[in-house]
């Protein structure tokens, strides 16, 4: 069975996006483009059936989804850009997002590493008494201290697995984990800014290529990974063909801080230009969304931080660290 190449990470479909970029607007075909690139040892596999894919006729989005290379977002969003004629803005998009998300993630790290050594620490130290006190030996020291690190790593491993497996997914109807996540305070809200911000961005595109409003509004509803809000969006279409506005339509849709949206469609249905407004309405999404990320950035390091040593300052008041107990023979003298 053939192994399943890496998925890219952010930092290297940064340089991939900026890449084709490039060579989009210098006018370079695509099969010379890719030819020319380079991600490392560890993607080659993956570009290669990327090229192969693109060699044997088929368009870049069919190409990119084909290898794997591409997620169906970034799919969804390359194909709007191909029927868009558009094809470098939408590189040059998503090389900007990465890279802001590739920073973002390097500086989490960063704050990340001072709390993860604070953790690694209270588990050396925490089971240290029972050690000098006799009632554990070197081998359950060894146990105490390594099987929490051994269930951290799977849980993380587990967490980080199903949430790319979700990510993945469509043509799945909406279920309880998709509105459990929607409903979190602040992981919700990030959600619901991405799919706006996206389904905002490609349905621009293509009105602005003159695609059809009708036509525009399925592909932009497929750039949408939450199924609750791709089934929400759906709605739009219907309300469209019944002689309703986009901004009529918008307006019944169960979407938070909708008022601006509808504002923006108002003035670019009354300009002719709707496609421009929701370009410009999905920059401020994008700058909205990208404080957010970073005021997550900072505070998560913190939190998770608190939480590690109020577990130690526990550990010390309860435990034999800070009140050590006596043995059974002094204790009754």
């Amino acid at each position: 069975m053939p192994r399943t190449p890496p998925s890219l990470d952010l930092a290297s479909r940064a340089r991939l996006f900026e890449h084709l970029g490039v060579m989009e607007r210098a006018g370079v075909p695509v099969e010379q483009a890719l030819a020319s690139l380079q991600l490392g040892a560890r993607y080659d596999q993956a570009l290669r059936r990327l090229r192969q894919a693109v060699a044997g006729g088929r368009d870049l989005a069919s190409s990119g989804q084909l290898s794997g290379v591409f997620t169906p977002l970034e799919t969804a969003l390359l194909r709007a850009g191909q029927e868009a004629g558009n094809l470098a803005l939408v590189h040059e998009q998503l090389a900007q997002r990465y890279a802001a998300q590739a920073r973002q993630a390097s500086e989490l790290n960063a704050r990340l590493l001072m709390p993860v050594g604070v953790l690694l620490l209270a588990l050396l130290v925490e089971p240290l008494p029972a050690l000098v006190g006799g009632a554990l030996g070197l081998g359950g020291y060894l146990a105490a201290v390594l099987l929490p690190l051994f269930c951290l790593l799977i849980l993380y491993v587990a967490a980080r697995s199903l949430w790319r497996r979700w990510q993945q997914r469509r043509g799945v109807g909406p279920g309880w984990i998709d509105d459990l996540l929607l409903s979190l305070p602040l992981l919700g809200s990030l959600q619901r800014r991405a799919d706006l911000r996206n389904f905002c961005d490609s349905l621009g595109l293509l009105l602005e290529a003159g695609m059809p409003v009708l036509d525009a509004l399925p592909r932009a509803c497929s750039t949408l990974s939450n199924p609750r809000l791709r089934r929400d969006f759906a709605n739009l279409a219907p309300r469209v063909a019944a002689g309703q506005s986009l901004a009529r339509a918008f307006d019944a849709l169960p979407l938070q801080g909708k008022s601006m949206l509808v504002a923006a469609l108002n003035t670019g249905e009354a300009t002719g230009r709707p496609g421009e407004a929701l370009l410009r309405f999905a920059r401020i999404q994008a700058q909205q969304l990208a404080a957010s990320q970073q005021s997550l950035a900072i505070w998560l390091p913190r939190l998770f931080y608190l939480a590690v040593a109020g577990w130690m300052a526990h550990s010390l008041i309860t435990g034999a660290g800070f009140f050590p107990t006596l043995p059974e023979g002094l204790a009754g003298r």
